[in-house]
């Protein structure tokens, strides 16, 4: 009997390791959604759950990242009625067989965390069986280059991979900034009060949100679905290790983390401690190099010249177009084929975006003409010159022609921070280049209360008598408009703010009516030079542990 019992045993485990017949599998890259019988072979590289919004102990959904074995990888859900027949069942970095999952496309136009346009669904059909012969990536990775994010030339709606070595000091190579976010930033602090002594710490950040505010990129955690690796024993890490051997520049040794009080200047201090407030005609004149903050009103825009130019995405330097280039952007809005000139690029051949470059005719208690870039630019406009440049090749304009959006930033009270350069003084030239610009109407206040009564009666720009003020503004505002290309339609200065510099409508209430006729005309599929659609004004500000990645060369 005891024999018959261990033969049985023993016949039953031969049984339970037999493979299993191979199913018909199908490629990620190749589901229909015309068919519901598919069945792929995929590892779980991310699991996260979704809960209610209503209720935060009831969950929502199960949210899921697939790889199959020839690199694709996909996003996935089960739904809520369906979480409890797949709850136990799913496991992040286990590999399955999924039979008859859902297949359709996702909404776009969102951020996606994957490059499919489609998403599967754990329906009641779907069958799930594990999988122990996948032969894919272990996780997935996709490490983007720095350079195509430093340059904004990487889009920010699809979820990136970065990995770099922990640092807090500039250095050679190049640095990117990224932002912990909750537990994330936690982990990172555990990490490094538990390992002291190991300063040389590599990084992995996976799934991670580009973003860019005012043309600084950063690289953020995306809520509880990103995956941070600080230091892990897995092959990326270690080959990047090596990567810094030998390497002889001071922040690839193993001393290489150092805690630093960040030099990163509030707007409010930038425009109310650290630089002295100025009317606009104690500028008119540039007497010395400095730096100064103003308040003015936007009344005009330069337009005899182009609103962007062509940067060299290495350098940002203006490139040139040589004979024979292409002189149209490819898929991904990028001109290819330009020349940089810039002595201290890396390139001499190179690819280039557009990037803004508006002349502004700023007045207040007189008039100036301020310069402004790509950074502030797409502060104030919410899009950049590359949505622009591309939006007006869409409409079949020339790009000459000055968006909407751009035109309709007149009226705006804004502080400006302001550099008067050697250039300036030697040439007796008093057109500015705009360093900051903040629209919030809370500091403009406080710097327009700056302005004592003692301020005011020795400041000769408040003495300027209303006459010969609205002489001088017609006399600049006339030579800006005859030199407008034929495209544009001058529009006429609106003089009720000229007799109190400090009196204008607020901020918020132009932009939005300018916007707002915008936005009713392009309804009706027409565009004019002075109409555009609504710009969001939202903002936040949030507490964030930050760090440094910097990449090998």
């Amino acid at each position: 009997m005891l024999n018959v019992t261990l033969f049985l045993l023993l016949v039953f485990c031969v049984q339970s390791i037999r493979p299993m017949a191979q199913p018909n599998v199908t490629l990620i890259a190749d589901l229909d959604v015309l068919k519901d019988d598919s069945t792929i072979k995929v590892k779980v590289i991310n699991l996260w759950n979704l809960f209610s919004f209503y209720n935060n102990d009831e969950l929502f959904s199960i949210e899921l990242i697939l790889i199959d074995e020839q690199g694709t990888k996909i996003q996935a859900n089960v739904t809520r009625k369906n979480i409890y027949h797949f709850k136990n069942i799913l496991k992040d970095g286990l590999t399955f067989y999924i039979k008859c999952p859902s297949f359709a496309s996702q909404r776009m136009g969102g951020f996606t965390l994957t490059r499919q346009d489609h998403k599967l669904s754990f329906v009641h059909e779907t069958v799930v069986t594990e999988c122990h012969d996948f032969s894919g990536p272990t996780f997935g990775f996709e490490f983007v280059d720095y350079q195509s994010i430093i340059s904004l030339v990487h889009p920010e709606n699809i979820a990136i991979d970065v990995i770099g070595l922990v640092v807090a000091f500039d250095a050679n190579g190049l640095q990117l900034s990224i932002n912990l976010w909750g537990d994330f930033a936690y982990k990172m602090q555990h990490f490094l009060d538990n390992n002291p002594h190991n300063l040389r710490i590599i990084v992995i950040l996976q799934f991670a949100k580009l973003s860019i505010w005012r043309d600084r990129p950063t690289v953020n955690t995306y809520f509880s679905v990103s995956k941070l690796f600080i230091n892990t024993d897995i092959d990326e890490i270690n080959v990047f290790k090596k990567s810094l051997d030998g390497d002889d520049r001071p922040d690839s040794s193993t001393n290489t983390l150092t805690c630093i009080k960040s030099n990163k200047v509030s707007e409010h201090d930038d425009f109310m401690v650290n630089f002295q407030l100025k009317t606009i005609s104690e500028i008119s004149e540039p007497l010395e190099k400095n730096t100064f903050i103003i308040v003015g009103t936007i009344k005009g825009i330069l337009q005899n010249e182009n609103w962007h130019y062509l940067a060299c995405t290495s350098c940002n330097y203006k490139a040139f177009r040589p004979p024979g280039a292409n002189d149209q952007p490819n898929a991904d809005g990028v001109f290819i084929g330009y020349e940089c000139h810039n002595k201290d690029c890396t390139k001499t051949e190179t690819s280039v975006i557009p990037r803004l470059l508006i002349s502004y005719l700023i007045n207040n208690t007189s008039t100036v003409t301020l310069t402004m870039f790509e950074r502030d630019g797409k502060y104030l406009l919410k899009k950049s010159a590359k949505d622009l440049f591309n939006k007006t090749l869409q409409l079949g304009f020339s790009t000459t022609f000055y968006p909407g959006e751009i035109n309709a930033l007149k009226g705006l009270k804004l502080a400006f921070k302001i550099t008067i350069k050697h250039f300036n003084v030697s040439k007796r030239n008093n057109q500015y280049s705009i360093c900051r610009v903040s629209d919030d109407e809370k500091l403009i206040e406080e710097l327009e209360n700056k302005f004592t009564v003692s301020q005011i009666g020795t400041s000769q720009s408040f003495d300027i008598a209303e006459a010969d003020f609205e002489s001088q503004e017609n006399r600049i505002l006339k030579d800006a408009i005859s030199r407008t290309d034929d495209n544009i339609t001058p529009e006429t200065v609106d003089k009720n703010s000229a007799t109190s510099p400090m009196k204008s409508l607020n901020t918020p209430t132009i932009l939005k009516r300018n916007l707002e006729e915008v936005f009713d005309l392009e309804m009706n599929e027409k565009l004019s030079s002075t109409k555009t659609p609504k710009i969001s004004l939202e903002g936040g500000n949030n507490q964030i542990v930050k760090v440094k990645l910097e990449k090998s060369g």
